[in-house]
């Protein structure tokens, strides 16, 4: 049954990835690093780089690592995951088909230690690499289900509901979100870095965009604990179909960002290497042995003359003085100003969703109406009864997280009901059923009718209640 299962998740996991091919026709294609801002760490002196696994942290900002390091400034990385998950590394690695728990500890032992040997090269010392073990490929899970210690995730790779590493920040922390949150507030209250780069909330590896949504809730707690502590968050982007735009190891061209991507947000900076560091970044991407095997070319193409980040903002929960609460179009303010998303989401980016617009997420759309939130999200053509749209929140308040789902199909008795409404799903619930909070994390969800898969998700988004 065991054999079963895992052939089952690999063939899913396979054909999901084929489907998320690009569909970039009607999407700017010539984006030019000339584009991009320039990025200055001028003012910042300490450093912290959150990455999903071993690599991460190589390929994303390692170029700006090693420049940092040589200019004097204090780098210090974590690295959630040990990348132990990864089924195809362990059967390259151990010629076996079928691997053991033991395989797969094995495997992340061997990531740990090429990432020490990575960081090494780019200037970090290893008192400086935080490993918090947490379950590869089981963040959403720990974000959304598996929040509590006293219900803690198994991971289905290593069996376990702890860290089995003696590699591991804090060893009593439980596979559930509480202490991951946990483990990443204490790392940032005790650091306290200027400058915070962790994954892009719209890169499509869970694990990447969980780390993004515990790493945002994490500094959105801190900040208001302490007013007073000032910081600056950037985030870089590892996976998607459409990035790197031209894939492989070639030096001399530019990281220019996904089309789609540029489309709605373009403020993307850029981070010029010099030569001696794109050598640098090169001789730490071959530390990661265990992985070129099969990710030689992939993570080759991260090699380039710059590297990307984008900013992160938190807009103000709007009031709404006017408008029908099912169509956010006709939403404004006191000042008889429409009221703008607070979040976009590229729309025709891969050919399913060209195919199925219904599921295709645009926007996102949160506003106060006396006591009440509303949310919608908006999706290219009228919304279908026979997708499954659902709304996630996780409301701050002052004592807890409260946590709270809305859904278009067979809610259960706690959640909410969301509504259709032309192109147009919306659902509203009181502050006080929240706690009355003083921030909001929220996002909304389609799935495959048929298939009953995520098919698209706009990025988590945090909103000051004031």
């Amino acid at each position: 049954m065991r054999r079963w299962v895992r052939l089952s998740l690999l063939g899913l996991s396979l054909l999901f990835f084929l489907l998320l091919t690009q569909d970039t026709r009607s999407i700017r294609q010539d984006i030019l690093p000339s584009d991009l801002a320039s990025l200055s760490l001028e003012g910042v002196d300490r450093i912290l780089v959150l990455a999903p696994h071993c690599d991460d942290e190589t390929l994303g900002p390692g170029g700006l690592i090693a420049a940092a390091k040589r200019e004097g400034k204090e780098v210090r990385v974590v690295v959630a995951s040990n990348g132990d998950g990864y089924l195809f590394a362990t059967i390259e690695d151990f010629r076996k088909l079928y691997p053991r728990t033991q395989d797969y500890i094995h495997l992340g032992t061997v990531r740990q230690q090429e990432s020490l040997a990575a960081l090494s090269k780019l200037g970090v010392s290893a008192e400086n690499v935080i490993f918090l073990s947490y379950p590869d490929r089981g963040t959403p899970s720990l974000w959304t289900t598996y929040w509590s210690a006293s219900n803690p995730y198994r991971s289905p790779y290593n069996g376990a509901n702890k860290s089995p590493y003696p590699l591991t920040y804090n060893p009593e922390s439980y596979y559930a979100g509480e202490d991951y949150l946990a483990d990443l507030v204490t790392i940032i209250e005790d650091y306290r870095p200027d400058l915070v780069i962790y994954p892009h909330p719209d890169d499509i590896h869970p694990d990447h965009w969980g780390l993004n949504a515990f790493t945002r809730l994490a500094l959105t707690e801190v900040s208001h604990k302490e007013p007073a502590y000032l910081h600056k968050q950037l985030t870089y982007l590892v996976h998607r179909p459409d990035f790197p735009v031209v894939r492989g190891l070639k030096p001399a061209e530019a990281l220019v960002p996904p089309p789609a991507l540029y489309a709605i947000y373009p403020n993307w900076y850029r981070w010029d290497l010099t030569a001696k560091d794109e050598t640098l970044k090169g001789e730490a991407v071959l530390a990661y042995r265990s992985q070129l095997p099969l990710l030689r070319g992939f993570m080759g193409s991260f090699v380039r003359a710059n590297e990307l980040f984008a900013p992160v903002s938190t807009p103000d929960l709007p009031r709404a003085a006017a408008g029908d609460s099912l169509d956010p179009s006709t939403w404004q303010d006191a000042a008889n100003q429409p009221i703008a998303p607070i979040q976009l989401d590229p729309i025709r980016d891969y050919f399913m969703r060209n195919d199925l617009p219904a599921s295709d997420l645009s926007a996102l759309y949160a506003a106060r109406a006396g006591d009440a939130l509303e949310g919608c999200a908006q999706v290219r053509v009228h919304a279908s009864e026979d997708i499954p749209y659902t709304f996630q929140l996780k409301a701050l308040t002052e004592t807890s997280i409260v946590p709270y789902t809305a859904r278009s199909q067979k809610p259960k008795p706690v959640e909410g009901k969301a509504t259709l409404n032309k192109n147009y799903i919306c659902f509203q619930v009181s502050l006080l059923d929240l706690g009355n909070p003083w921030a909001v994390y929220l996002n909304a969800e389609t799935q495959s009718p048929d298939a009953n898969l995520p098919f698209d998700q706009t990025a988590w988004q945090m909103v000051s209640v004031k």
